[in-house]
């Protein structure tokens, strides 16, 4: 086998895992969508001698900072739900890690990789 083969056939498969992580790294971005933004805090009320504490989220939206209140029942659930939005989070950081890192072992053009961000 000569080295132009070898450097095709290892070209082809650099390639194809890059498709593959970028297919992953869109579908990991999708389902982090379905996940609360932003962080949970509590507020305490004080009225006569009895303390309340209130749960929210607050995230931004377009540069607004946002509080939701969340009720008692629902918080196990929004915790756990922001627990799993950080593990995709952490996820998805080591995808684009490795997409940068092959885009440079296939030489792709910075213009070219700034144009598929923006497209995806």
């Amino acid at each position: 086998m000569k080295v132009e083969e070898n450097d095709r056939a290892v070209h082809g498969l650099l390639e194809e895992e890059h498709r593959r992580c970028k297919d992953i790294l869109q579908s990991l971005l999708d389902k982090m969508k379905e996940y609360p933004k932003g962080s949970l805090n509590v507020r305490k009320k004080y009225y006569k001698d009895n303390v309340y504490h209130y749960h929210y989220l607050v995230s931004r939206e377009g540069g607004a900072v946002v509080n939701r209140h969340v009720p008692e029942e629902k918080l196990p659930l929004v915790r756990e739900h922001m627990k799993q939005r950080e593990k995709y989070q952490k996820e998805i950081q080591s995808y684009r890690k490795r997409i940068a890192y092959l885009e440079r072992l296939l030489k792709i053009p910075k213009l070219q990789r700034s144009r598929d961000k923006h497209s995806s």
